[in-house]
């Protein structure tokens, strides 16, 4: 009997340690009002306001102080204070709240079109995302510009990649041309 309560309890504690627990409100399997999908207010599908295709007020291709080429203020391989190689405060190294491994952390999840979880996105300040891939790997960061987030790699390279927002407290992820990827941020 001890036993099998202390292989539950290991079980147990492994699954808080390394599980991710979405919260209802962030999943859109169970939250259909914040799924692209059932939602058509948060859709770029339709609603052009939100997509940058059609608004170039959002589209950095378009927006030049949205895009980090032509922006050094938004750009980390200039501005020192959003690259977290330079930046100890936003770097999950030094700062263990940032590391959704240790599960003190807040921000959103990303999903695709299948509402699985495809990624997790740190809050480390009002500007910066970190973006981890659900084995807590950290893969990248958001850098904000203005209401768009831009996705950097670890080298402090802009992917061409940036979040819009939804207009609902969530993003979209759309490509340099704005074509929406069909994943999402909530």
């Amino acid at each position: 009997m001890k036993i099998l309560i202390l292989f539950f309890g290991v079980v147990w504690s492994a699954s808080h340690l390394f599980g991710q627990i979405i919260p209802m409100n962030q999943n859109p399997k169970f939250t259909t009002n914040i799924n692209p999908k059932y939602n058509t207010q948060i859709s770029p599908k339709y609603n052009t306001e939100i997509n940058p295709k059609y608004n170039v007020n959002i589209n950095p291709k378009y927006a030049p102080d949205l895009n980090p080429k032509y922006n050094s203020e938004v750009n980390p391989k200039y501005n020192s204070s959003f690259n977290p190689k330079y930046n100890s405060a936003i770097n999950p190294k030094y700062a263990t709240n940032l590391n959704p491994k240790f599960g003190n952390w807040t921000g959103k999840y990303m999903f695709n079109q299948d509402e699985e979880v495809i990624g997790i996105l740190v809050q480390a300040n009002f500007d910066i995302y970190l973006y981890y891939q659900t084995s807590g790997e950290w893969i990248g960061y958001f850098v904000r510009a203005e209401s768009n987030y831009n996705l950097f790699t670890l080298e402090g390279e802009w992917t061409g990649q940036y979040l819009s927002t939804d207009s609902e407290n969530g993003f979209n992820l759309f490509n340099e041309d704005g074509n929406w990827s069909t994943n999402y941020a909530k």
